[in-house]
C-alpha cells in the first residue's frame, strides 16, 4: 500500500510546516514555517530541525552579521556597565572585530579569530581584549540561539610581558617632601603616599570624607572619565568602601588645606569637577616640580615613568614593611580578594631573605 502523504501541497505546489523553536517574550510559543517541494523532504526537513533544538543545536537566524550583532550586543547587555568599560567594549568592536564585519555569525571559525589575534600579535594587551570581548559575544550568540559553538574556544594569545611594579625611590620619597607644589600638588600628592588610594578615589575626595579628630579618611566614590568630563562612580567592588587611617603627617596637612576649599578636595577653577586633561596639567607639574626638587631640569630627567600609581604600590610596601597581616592590607586598600597583596608579599619575602646572597656566604669555597 504506497505511503500517505502526511502533509497536504499548498496551492503553490509546495509543502509547509510549522515547527515551535521557543517562546516569545510575551510566553507565546515561536513558530517558523519550513517548506520543501515534497512531503518526504519537509518530513526529513522538520525532523533535522526538531534534532537541532532537542540538541541546542538550532540558530534562528544565521543571516545576521557579527558586526550587527556586536552592535546589539553592546546596546543590550552592555549598557549597564561603567562607560571607560563601554568604551573598551566599543573600541575593539570598530577597530578590530570590524576586520570581520562581513562574515555572519554562523560562518565564523577559530581559524578567523586566530588570524585576528596573529595580525595584531605586537600588541599583546589588545590582543587580549579582542579574545575577552569575542569570547563574550559568541556566548550571548549561543544563548541566543544565533550559534551552537564559541570560535574563541582554542585561540592563543601573545604573551605579553610581564609588567614591573615598583614602589618609589629614595629620589622620589626625598622630592615629595622639597618639592615647590602648589598647595593642591601637595594636598593630591600627600594622601596618595599616605593613604595609597586609587587616582579616581582621591579626585572623587570631599571635605565630608576627612575626618581629622578620628584621623581618617572615608571612600566612598571615585571619580570616572567620559572623554574629557569627569563623573563619579562607585569604588571597584564592595571591599573599595573603606575607612583609612591617614599618617600624622596628612592629618597636620589637612588641617590647614581643608580651611581653603569649598567642598571638593580637588576642583577645577570655579569649583567644579578636575576633568581628564586638568588631571594629567595637575600630573604632568607635580611630575616636574619632583623632577626639579631631585636636581633635575627640562632637559635632564632624573624622575622617570612616575604615575599615581607607583605611590598605591609604594603604599603596600610600607604596609609590609609596617608588619601590617595580608588582611588588613586587603581592607586598607580595598582589594576584594588577597591575591595582589599576596604578590607583593611574597615578592618582599624573597627580597627580604636575599636567598642567594646567603647562600653564596654559607656554601662559599
Amino acid at each position: 500500500m504506497p505511503r500517505k502523504d502526511k502533509y497536504k501541497p499548498r496551492k503553490d505546489g509546495r509543502y509547509e510546516a510549522k515547527v515551535q523553536i521557543g517562546y516569545k517574550e510575551d510566553g507565546r510559543p515561536n513558530r517558523i514555517s519550513l517548506y520543501a517541494l515534497s512531503s518526504r523532504e519537509l518530513e526529513r526537513k522538520v525532523e533535522d530541525l526538531k534534532y537541532e533544538i532537542d540538541h541546542n543545536t538550532y540558530a534562528n537566524d544565521r543571516d545576521i552579521t557579527l558586526s550587527r550583532y556586536a552592535e546589539l550586543w553592546l546596546k543590550t547587555y552592555k549598557v549597564g556597565k561603567s562607560l571607560n568599560t563601554q568604551a573598551m567594549y566599543k573600541n575593539i568592536i570598530e577597530k578590530h572585530i570590524s576586520d570581520l564585519e562581513q562574515y555572519k555569525l554562523s560562518e565564523i571559525t577559530p581559524m578567523h579569530v586566530q588570524r585576528l589575534i596573529n595580525n595584531r600579535l605586537d600588541q599583546p594587551r589588545t590582543c587580549e581584549q579582542i579574545k575577552m570581548t569575542l569570547n563574550q559575544i559568541f556566548q550571548s550568540a549561543i544563548n541566543d540561539s544565533l550559534i551552537y559553538k564559541n570560535p574563541c574556544n582554542g585561540i592563543e594569545l601573545p604573551k605579553r610581558p610581564k609588567s614591573v611594579k615598583r614602589a618609589l625611590t629614595d629620589t622620589e620619597v626625598g622630592a615629595i617632601k622639597t618639592a615647590a607644589f602648589s598647595d593642591k600638588e601637595r594636598a593630591f600628592v600627600y594622601i596618595i603616599y599616605g593613604c595609597g588610594l586609587r587616582r579616581g578615589e582621591a579626585l572623587a575626595l570631599t571635605k565630608a570624607d576627612i575626618n581629622l579628630a578620628e584621623g581618617t579618611i572615608t571612600v566612598n566614590k571615585a571619580v570616572a572619565f567620559n572623554l574629557n568630563d569627569a563623573y563619579n562612580k562607585s569604588p571597584k567592588s564592595d571591599s573599595g568602601y573603606r575607612t583609612v587611617d591617614m599618617p600624622d603627617f596628612l592629618i597636620s596637612y589637612l588641617r590647614d588645606y581643608l580651611a581653603k576649599v569649598d567642598m571638593l578636595l580637588f576642583p577645577m577653577k570655579g569649583g567644579a569637577q578636575m576633568s581628564k586633561s586638568s588631571y594629567i596639567k595637575m600630573w604632568q607639574l607635580i611630575v616636574k616640580k619632583m623632577n626639579i626638587a631631585a636636581g633635575g631640569n627640562d632637559h635632564i630627567k632624573i624622575i622617570h615613568n612616575l604615575t599615581a600609581h607607583i605611590f598605591r604600590h609604594n603604599y603596600c610596601t610600607m604596609l609590609y614593611y609596617s608588619d601590617i597581616s595580608i588582611k588588613k592590607a586587603c581592607d586598607l586598600m580595598g582589594h576584594a580578594d588577597a591575591k595582589m597583596i599576596m604578590n607583593v608579599y611574597a615578592h618582599l619575602d624573597e627580597k627580604k631573605e636575599r636567598t642567594k646572597e646567603k647562600i653564596n656566604q654559607t656554601i662559599a669555597l
